[in-house]
């Protein structure tokens, strides 16, 4: 059976990127472009891993995590980031972010990241 990915970012052309690479390599992908709609969407279908940026307007990546937490306690979650030295970053990985990626996203690692959380 395919892993169900959804990917979060309020930049609709990277996270439209995002949903066809990981279409590409064989997984069931969504795109929600904010936070509020991640959770809808987690409301209504059942997802095995969760890949948000963190700086979105409304509700942020560290924001989304929590909420989904609540929801679904058991979902891996990854976050990304253009800003390094983001506080929201550290935030999420004492959150319980399983990883945290830097954009540009190195592709093929992120594959590989996702592969190991999902098997």
């Amino acid at each position: 059976m395919k892993k169900h990915i959804l990917i979060v970012d309020d930049d609709q052309q990277s996270a439209n990127i995002l949903v066809d690479i990981f279409t590409v390599n064989g997984y069931l992908t969504d795109g929600a472009y904010s936070g509020k709609e991640a959770l809808e969407m987690i409301k209504d279908q059942e997802y095995d891993c969760v890949l948000s940026d963190i700086k979105m307007a409304g509700m942020n990546g560290v924001e989304l995590m929590r909420a989904v937490k609540k929801m679904a306690p058991g979902i891996p979650f990854i976050l990304m980031t253009a800003y390094t030295d983001d506080e929201l970053l550290f935030e999420g990985i004492r959150e319980g972010a399983l990883v945290t990626m830097v954009k540009p996203l190195q592709i093929e690692t992120l594959i590989i990241n996702i592969a190991q959380i999902l098997k």
